[in-house]
């Protein structure tokens, strides 16, 4: 039985063609159809609301106290609508169909068309490497067969035996080599992975057999899982250049799967971000715009991959056009970004969100938009992980320093660099890159010449700029970013511009 509000929700996450798929099903049907007016009711609301429903069907002449049964009955048959539907352009629901069929048709006696029913079944299932359904298949065959086989022909049983435990070792090693991918997921999302109980943890992995033999013969998700069990190790190992190419090797294993890749398009694309997140993390972007217009070739069905999309492209996207200087891209990027926010937010990880939107802040920063950047700062809860690093929060924090004194809140920046530098200080985070900056800060609070100014402007980019060949300009967060501010104040020129061409370089 569906309650109301679970009516509401699966009515509401219909696409336009399954909508339009039940409508022309229903006008099949014969009888009273007063299930259509409660589904066209429910359709029109934008929240649900009991009440609203019950006055509007009342005024169609609906009668109410038939409500309960109606919304039963209408949530069977949309659910009956979608299993017809996605039947065709599914394989599993297919399978699923075949076998149904083959179980009434031995339920009837009529063995021979059910195993015509279950070798389609097993042919599908072979082809999109379902094996688990496989296992289902070969059972209900070899139950069948007893049947069917008369004394001395019990070569035919013995095939399906044997079939099963050349599928049983298969499986096997697939499955051991899923469990090992998400358990080292797990192992990136959860521990320190400096901390040296980490380390022995990761280095016990790598000398697991398993991950020391590869075979062409494998299953696809066999290998799949195979290549991202070695990337998810160097990448938490921090070997990062020979992560990268492990995650190059699952995006061609899927092209070598055309099929599979439709059918799975929602992994497809999680493997793509992967991939362009690594060659983030190296700093190379040549092969972003062959993977970002692969990603959006496949277009999205449903909210759940609508939702995927959104977490996977508006991080990956703007940083790359962050890092490859184009800025007036990453700009207008940025305000769509806002929409997606609203929209989704609720659905992906804090974490997430909080370095997207510390992103989109960077982005209004870099192009002058100071107004719109304190906004975007002040919707992040700093005492919250922003990409689960301290010096994160502490950029951000510095940020907002910056931001204030940009739009010549001075009554306020007094006191606001002071309690920057304390929280810093009690947090063990005040290193010499945000010492530097509070104490520029705290020099321009005076009454100083323009002359003077600029004197102070040149030790600032000066200072930077030493510490970034002194400490690699990757390796301090907001660095670029700071470093390019205090150029554009030396040589009296748009931020924005010298960031294009610092990044374009």
């Amino acid at each position: 039985m569906v309650s109301s509000s679970e009516l509401f929700q699966l009515i509401k996450s219909l696409s336009k063609a399954e909508k339009r798929y039940f409508s022309l099903n229903s006008q099949l049907q014969d009888g009273e159809k007063s299930y259509l007016v409660l589904y066209q009711a429910i359709d029109n609301m934008d929240a649900y609301d009991e009440a609203v429903l019950k006055e509007n069907l009342i005024n169609q002449g609906f009668k109410v106290k038939y409500l309960a049964v109606a919304k039963i009955q209408l949530g069977n048959l949309i659910m009956k609508s979608l299993r017809s539907f996605h039947e065709s352009n599914n394989p599993e629901q297919g399978v699923l169909s075949l076998v149904a069929s083959a179980e009434i048709l031995k339920k009837k006696g009529l063995y021979q068309q059910a195993l015509k029913h279950l070798a389609r079944a097993k042919k599908i299932s072979r082809k999109f490497e379902m094996h688990y359904y496989i296992f289902e298949i070969l059972n209900r065959q070899a139950s069948m067969y007893l049947n069917l086989v008369e004394r001395g022909g019990e070569e035919v049983l013995t095939s399906v035996f044997e079939e099963i435990e050349l599928l049983r070792q298969k499986v096997q090693r697939e499955t051991e080599l899923r469990v090992l991918a998400h358990r080292m997921l797990l192992i990136i999302q959860t521990k320190p992975l400096k901390h040296p109980s980490t380390i022995e943890l990761l280095n016990e992995i790598a000398e697991y057999d398993i991950l020391k033999n590869f075979s062409e013969g494998d299953s696809f998700f066999a290998k799949l899982y195979y290549f991202f069990s070695h990337a998810l190790l160097k990448h938490s190992q921090g070997e990062f250049q020979i992560a990268n190419p492990y995650y190059l090797k699952i995006l061609e294993l899927w092209e070598r799967y055309q099929h599979l890749k439709e059918v799975h398009r929602r992994l497809f694309k999680a493997h793509i971000s992967n991939y362009l997140n690594s060659c983030h993390t190296l700093g190379n972007y040549e092969p972003f715009e062959h993977w970002l217009d692969k990603y959006k070739e496949i277009p999205d069905t449903n909210y759940d991959e609508e939702m995927g999309s959104f977490r996977d492209l508006s991080q990956t996207s703007l940083l790359y056009l962050l890092n490859t200087g184009q800025l007036a891209k990453a700009y207008s990027l940025a305000n769509d970004i806002e929409q997606g926010l609203i929209k989704y937010s609720s659905k992906i990880s804090k974490a997430r969100v909080a370095a997207l939107r510390f992103n989109v802040f960077i982005t209004f920063f870099i192009n002058e938009k100071y107004s719109e950047a304190l906004d975007w700062l002040g919707t992040l809860a700093l005492d919250d992980k922003i990409e689960g690093r301290a010096d994160a929060r502490s950029l951000a924090r510095i940020m907002r320093v910056i931001v204030h004194y940009e739009l010549g809140h001075t009554r306020i920046i007094d006191s606001l660099r002071t309690s920057v530098y304390r929280k810093l200080k009690k947090d063990e985070q005040l290193h010499e890159f945000e010492r530097t900056i509070l104490e520029h800060i705290r020099k321009l609070e005076a009454f100083i010449s323009k002359k003077e100014q600029k004197v102070l402007w040149q030790d600032l980019y000066q200072r930077l700029n030493g510490l970034g060949e002194k400490y690699g300009w990757n390796k301090i967060a907001g660095l670029e970013e700071i470093a390019t501010w205090a150029e554009s104040k030396v040589l009296n020129r748009p931020y924005v511009k010298l960031m294009e061409e610092r990044k374009q370089r």
